[in-house]
C-alpha cells in the first residue's frame, strides 16, 4: 500500500510531464493538459499501478505484459472518458478522426501505446520503484503522503466546482441567449400586427422599449462572458483540452474560446509592455543633450528611496499578517520611530543590486534567485543580531524545513515571490516616479531623510544593545547607558518589538589548539 500511494503520485507526475512535452511538440507552447491543476495526470497513477498490481505475476513473460497493458489502459482510458462525459456532459478528448477508434474514448494507435510502456513499466521500473521507495523512513514517508493527499483532494475539489460552475454558466448564457431571440421576435411580430393601427408616437414609444429591452439582455449576456473570461480555471481547461466538448453548448463554447483566445491576447500584450517597461528601467540611457534626471541608475539616491520604500512596505505586510494571523492590531518595527522594518528595506535593495542584470530572465529563474537570496540574506539577519546584540526577533524552529529556526523554506517561498514582484513590476514603476522628482528638492530630501534615518538607526541600535546589557545586569555606569535606561525602557522596547527575544549569543566554533 505505501509503495503503491507513492508509485501513483511519482507516475501521476511523470505522466503529466509526458503529456506537457507532447504538447509543446505539437503546439509549440506550454500547455497544462492535465485534468487537474497541478503537476498530476492521476490516470497514468492509476493506469500503472493497477497494471502492476494485476499483471506482476506475469513479469516474465513479455507477451502477457504487452498484451495485458494494452487491455488494461484501453480500458482505463475508455472507462475514464465515458464517466467524464457522463459526470459532468464534457467530452474531454476525441479520437472519433482516428483510425480504430472506439467512441471516440480511445483509438489503436494509443492503445499501443499504452500496452508498450506499461509493458516496460512494470517488467523494469516497478521493481526499482518499490526498492527505491522502501528505503524511505516510512514515519516521514507517510507524512509526505498525507501532504500530497491533502493537496491532490484539494486540487481536485476546486477542479469540480470549476467544471460544474462552466456548465451552469454556459446554460445561463445559453438562457440569456435564447431570451434575448425570443424577445426579439415577440417585438418584431407585435410591431408588425400593430403597425396599421398604432399612431407614429406610440410606435417610437415601442421601437424605443425594444431597444432599452435588447439592450439590457446584451448587457446580461456580456456579464455571463465576462464572468466565464474571469476564471482562470476555466480558461486553463479549454486551453488543456483544445478537443473538449460541452453537449448542448458547443455554440456558447465555442463563442467562450475565442473570447479566451482574445483575453490571451490582451494578456501577451500586456506581458509585452511589462517587460518594456522592465528593459527601460534597467537600461538606462540617456539621449544626446537630454538632462541627467534626479537618481538617474543605481546611485545612492535612487538605492535609499527603495531602502526607504522596502521599510514602509515591510511595515505594511507584517500589519496585515498580523491581522490575519492573530485578528488583532501589532505593532511590528524594526527601529525605535517611525514604521520601518530595515530587514525588508536592505532585502529590496540586495535584491535590485544582485538581479538587476537579470531583469530579462525567465520568471522562474528571478523567483528561484529571489528565493535564495531571501532566506540567505534572512539568516545572515538573524545571526548578525544574535551574535550583536544576544536577541533574536524571529524563529521558526517549530516550522518545517527550517534552518537553524533563522529561515525556513515558507519564508523563502515567500521572498521568492516578493522579489519577482520587485524585479518585474514595482521597481521599474518606482524607478520612473522617483526619476520625476525635482533634482533640487529630490537632493535636500534626500540628505534630510538619510540624517533622519541614521539617527533613528543609531538610537535603535543602542536601544537594543542596552537592553541587552540590563538583561545582564550590568548597571548605567555614563550618561550614555543612563539616556537609554531613561528614554528607552523594557516597557517601550517590548511594546514596540513584541516578538523580540534575549536568547544569549550564539557559540561560535573554537579554532583548534595547536
Amino acid at each position: 500500500m505505501y509503495t503503491y500511494l507513492w508509485s501513483f503520485f511519482l507516475f501521476a507526475f511523470l505522466g503529466w510531464c509526458g503529456e506537457v512535452i507532447f504538447a509543446a511538440i505539437q503546439e509549440k507552447r506550454f500547455v497544462n493538459r492535465g485534468f487537474l491543476n497541478g503537476p498530476l495526470c492521476p490516470i497514468y497513477g492509476f493506469g500503472v499501478v493497477t497494471m502492476d498490481f494485476l499483471l506482476r505475476p506475469f513479469g516474465t513473460n513479455p507477451a502477457v505484459l504487452l498484451i495485458g497493458s494494452m487491455l488494461l489502459g484501453s480500458a482505463l482510458k475508455w472507462l475514464a472518458g465515458f464517466l467524464l462525459e457522463k459526470l459532468f456532459h464534457q467530452k474531454w478528448w476525441d479520437y472519433s478522426d482516428h483510425r480504430h477508434n472506439l467512441n471516440g474514448y480511445i483509438c489503436l494507435k494509443f492503445s499501443i501505446l499504452w500496452g508498450v510502456a506499461g509493458a516496460v513499466v512494470v517488467r523494469y521500473l516497478m521493481p526499482w520503484t518499490h526498492r527505491i521507495f522502501s528505503w524511505m523512513p516510512q514515519p516521514l514517508g507517510w507524512i509526505l503522503l498525507a501532504i500530497l493527499g491533502s493537496l491532490f483532494l484539494a486540487d481536485f475539489l476546486v477542479t469540480v466546482i470549476g467544471l460544474v460552475g462552466l456548465n451552469r454558466k454556459l446554460r445561463n448564457l445559453e438562457y440569456v441567449t435564447s431570451k434575448l431571440r425570443q424577445g426579439s421576435d415577440r417585438l418584431g411580430q407585435d410591431l408588425f400586427k400593430g403597425a396599421t393601427t398604432l399612431n407614429e408616437r406610440r410606435l417610437a414609444g415601442k421601437k424605443a422599449l425594444e431597444k432599452d429591452w435588447q439592450r439590457e439582455a446584451v448587457r446580461l449576456k456580456e456579464k455571463y462572458e465576462q464572468n466565464l473570461q474571469n476564471n482562470w480555471l476555466r480558461r486553463r481547461l479549454l486551453k488543456a483540452f483544445p478537443d473538449l466538448r460541452i453537449l448542448k453548448h458547443n455554440e456558447q463554447l465555442e463563442e467562450f474560446r475565442q473570447n479566451v483566445d482574445v483575453f490571451r491576447r490582451r494578456s501577451w500584450e500586456a506581458m509585452r509592455k511589462r517587460n518594456e517597461d522592465a528593459r527601460a528601467a534597467y537600461e538606462t540611457r540617456l539621449a544626446p543633450g537630454e538632462e541627467r534626471p534626479f537618481a538617474f541608475g543605481l546611485c545612492y539616491s535612487k538605492l535609499f528611496w527603495i531602502f526607504v520604500t522596502g521599510n514602509v512596505a515591510g511595515f505594511v505586510l507584517e500589519t496585515i499578517y498580523a491581522l490575519v494571523t492573530t485578528h488583532e492590531f501589532q505593532v511590528r518595527v524594526g527601529l525605535v520611530f517611525g514604521p520601518f522594518i530595515p530587514v525588508y528595506g536592505m532585502g529590496a535593495v540586495v535584491i535590485t543590486l544582485v538581479l538587476s542584470r537579470l531583469y530579462n530572465q525567465k520568471d522562474i529563474m528571478i523567483f528561484l534567485a529571489s528565493m535564495f537570496i531571501g532566506g540567505a540574506f534572512e539568516y545572515l539577519c538573524s545571526f548578525s543580531q544574535q551574535a550583536v546584540f544576544g536577541t533574536v526577533s524571529w524563529e521558526y524552529s517549530g516550522s518545517p524545513l527550517n534552518i537553524g529556526g533563522r529561515t525556513n523554506l515558507m519564508y523563502s517561498f515567500f521572498w521568492g515571490i516578493l522579489g519577482l514582484i520587485w524585479v518585474k513590476d514595482l521597481y521599474p514603476a518606482l524607478s520612473k516616479r522617483i526619476q520625476k522628482i525635482p533634482k533640487k528638492t529630490g537632493r535636500i530630501v534626500t540628505i534630510v531623510v538619510s540624517i533622519l534615518m541614521a539617527v533613528d538607526i543609531l538610537l535603535s541600535v543602542g536601544a537594543v544593545y542596552r537592553r541587552s546589557e540590563r538583561v545582564n545586569n550590568i548597571p548605567a555606569t555614563n550618561s550614555v547607558q543612563v539616556f537609554f535606561d531613561t528614554y528607552f525602557p523594557d516597557s517601550y522596547l517590548d511594546f514596540i518589538f513584541p516578538h523580540m527575544e534575549y536568547v544569549g549569543k550564539p557559540e561560535l566554533p573554537k579554532p583548534p589548539q595547536e
